[in-house]
């Protein structure tokens, strides 16, 4: 008998040791869920955070490029009084040789002076014989000219320049009717 009691101990061991381990495994399978949960959150907030340093990099950059393109603009706005009267100077009529050499000199300064503005990104809007666009120019007075169609730009008043693609100052001009 007394073997027979040790070997039902065996068996009931046995049983009691299978269901600690079944026990230990299902605590051991909701730990390795809960991590597995866990790693996914962390994965899915990186790539969030990633996501969002891509895109402010992005946008510090573009910021960046815009105020490089447009920095330049307040000055070229201040300049641009000293452009018209260089032209103003160039288109009077001369009277004597002395008054030409002095506008050869100008004419040299100005073209110089224009080239630097080219050379950051200033244009010249074109406005005479072109169809008037209210985006670029600014219409002071109309005129009834039978050469011209309508709509059309008949006269340049002031010149209108542009800084790479944004209009920094209309032109001023006549429009046909």
């Amino acid at each position: 008998m007394a073997e027979e009691k040790k070997v039902e101990d065996n068996v009931e061991v046995e049983e009691s040791d299978e269901v600690v381990e079944e026990s230990q495994e299902a605590l051991l399978q909701k730990q390795i869920e809960k991590l597995q949960d866990e790693v996914t959150t962390w994965k899915t907030d990186y790539y969030k955070v990633f996501a969002d340093m891509e895109n402010l990099k992005r946008r510090l950059e573009k910021e960046h490029q815009n105020s490089l393109k447009f920095m330049l603009q307040s000055f070229i706005e201040e300049l641009l009084p000293v452009v018209d009267n260089f032209e103003r100077s160039l288109n009077t009529q001369n009277l004597s040789e002395e008054v030409q050499t002095f506008l050869k000199g100008y004419q040299m300064i100005f073209d110089q002076l224009m080239n630097i503005l080219k050379k950051n990104g200033v244009e010249v809007i074109e406005a005479q014989g072109k169809e008037f666009d209210p985006n670029i120019h600014q219409a002071v007075m109309t005129a009834q000219d039978e050469n011209y169609d309508s709509n059309i730009v008949v006269e340049e008043l002031q010149k209108g320049y542009k800084l790479k693609d944004r209009v920094i100052r209309a032109s001023l001009v006549k429009v046909n009717e």
